[in-house]
C-alpha cells in the first residue's frame, strides 16, 4: 500500500521483516518508477508504522542496504520513517555506512529533503540605514527562498515588529562597529555579515534536527540582541562549539535540566536520572554535535566551509560565560515539548 504527500511517495512496511517482504517492498518501489520521475518526486518515504521487528538485525540489515542500492536505480533518496525510539536505536547503526536517511515523520522528511515549502513560509524583516545595502542583503535572502520584507526607517520597522507577522529580524548597519566604541549600545552585533544572513540556518537545523531525533514538537519562539543571559534561574546545562572557516563565532545550546531529561529520554528510550549529570552533559553535548553537524551539511550546499570544534559542556551559566566571552550575539528563545531552551550566537 502506498500514497503521496506532497512530493514524497510514502510505501507502508507491515509485518516481520523477511525475504518474501523485503522483495515486495521493492517492487512496490519499482513499479512507481515512470511515476517518480513524471512528477519530479523528491523521495521515497518508508513507514514502519506496521512493522514487526523482532530483533532480526540481519533481515534488517539486509533491507537497509537493498533499499540503499535501489535508490540509485530510481535516482531519489530512499528513507525511513514512523519508526519507534527503541528501533531508531537499531536503524541508526545499520543505516549508518548508506546513503538511506532516517526521519521520524512526513514533517521531518518535508524539512530536510524539501526545505524550499518551509522557507517558503518563513519571514525576515529586514532593516538598514543604508538602503543599498538592505537590498543587497533582501536580494541574497531571496535567493535562498526566504519571504522578506524590507522596511525604510525606524518607525516602520517598530510597526512592523508590533505585528508579529515575521520569524526573524535582521538588522545590521552597525555590525562591524567594536562594542568598546562609544557608539556602542546593547543592540549593536559583532557578528560579520555573512553570518547574520545565515542566522536562519542555525533556526532551520536546531528546530528540524530535535523534532527528528527526539519525535518531540519544537520551534523558536523569539529573539534578541543582547550578551549570553546568565539570570536564568533554573538550573542548566550548557554546549558551546567554536567555529571557524568562511564563517566564525561561537554556538551555545542551554537546556534547563528538566528539558534536557525529557529530550535525553525521548531519544534514548530510558530513564535518565535528575542527578546522572555525566549523562545529561553529555547528551546536551550530543544535541549540540547533532545541531550543527545539520548546519555545517547545509552550509556546505551552499558552498560555505565552516569547521566546528567538539562542543565543551558546563553546568552553569557563568561557566559558560567565561569560554565565550561577554560580546553582544544572538538570543534565541526555542521550545520542545512546551518548554524553553535557549540558542546563543555571538562572534
Amino acid at each position: 500500500m502506498h500514497n503521496k504527500i506532497g512530493n514524497f511517495i510514502v510505501v507502508n512496511f507491515t509485518g516481520v521483516i523477511t525475504e518474501r517482504n523485503i522483495r515486495l517492498l521493492e517492487s512496490s518501489i519499482l513499479s512507481k518508477q515512470d511515476r517518480i520521475k513524471d512528477k519530479k518526486i523528491r523521495g521515497v518515504l518508508v513507514s514502519l508504522k506496521g512493522i514487526v521487528y523482532e530483533n532480526n538485525l540481519k533481515n534488517l540489515t539486509i533491507m537497509t542496504n537493498e533499499l540503499d542500492q535501489l535508490s540509485e536505480k530510481v535516482g531519489v533518496s530512499i528513507s525511513f520513517i514512523d519508526y519507534s525510539v527503541k528501533l531508531f536505536q537499531v536503524l541508526k547503526k545499520v543505516t549508518k555506512s548508506t546513503k538511506v536517511k532516517l526521519f521520524k515523520n512526513t514533517n521531518v522528511a518535508n524539512l530536510f529533503l524539501d526545505p524550499k515549502t518551509f522557507k517558503e513560509a518563513m519571514c525576515v524583516l529586514v532593516y538598514d540605514e543604508d538602503a543599498e545595502n538592505g537590498k543587497r542583503l533582501s536580494s541574497e535572502l531571496a535567493k535562498y527562498g526566504y519571504t522578506v520584507i524590507v522596511v525604510k526607517d525606524i518607525d516602520e520597522l517598530q510597526g512592523q515588529m508590533n505585528e508579529g507577522a515575521h520569524d526573524i529580524i535582521i538588522t545590521h548597519s552597525a555590525l562591524n562597529e567594536k562594542l568598546g566604541s562609544k557608539s556602542s549600545s546593547k543592540n549593536v552585533l559583532a557578528l560579520s555579515k555573512k553570518l547574520i544572513v545565515n542566522l536562519p540556518v542555525f533556526m532551520d537545523t536546531a528546530v528540524e534536527t530535535l523534532v527528528s531525533f527526539t519525535g518531540l514538537e519544537a520551534q523558536k519562539t523569539s529573539h534578541s540582541i543582547k550578551g549570553f543571559d546568565t539570570s536564568l534561574d533554573v538550573d542548566n546545562i550548557c554546549a558551546v562549539m567554536h567555529f571557524k572557516g568562511d564563517l566564525e563565532g561561537f554556538f551555545t545550546l542551554v537546556f534547563p535540566k528538566d528539558i534536557a531529561i525529557i529530550a535525553l529520554e525521548s531519544l534514548l528510550g530510558e530513564t535518565v536520572e535528575e542527578s546522572d549529570e555525566e549523562t545529561l552533559r553529555d547528551g546536551v553535548g550530543e544535541f549540540c554535535n547533532i545541531i550543527t553537524g545539520s548546519t555545517k551539511t547545509a552550509f556546505e550546499k551552499k558552498d560555505i566551509k565552516v569547521i566546528f570544534d567538539l562542543p565543551k559542556t558546563y553546568n552553569t551559566l557563568k561557566s559558560t560565560q567565561k569560554d565565550i566571552g561577554e560580546n553582544n550575539g544572538v538570543w534565541i528563545d526555542m521550545r520542545l515539548a512546551g518548554k524553553s531552551f535557549y540558542m546563543f550566537i555571538t562572534k
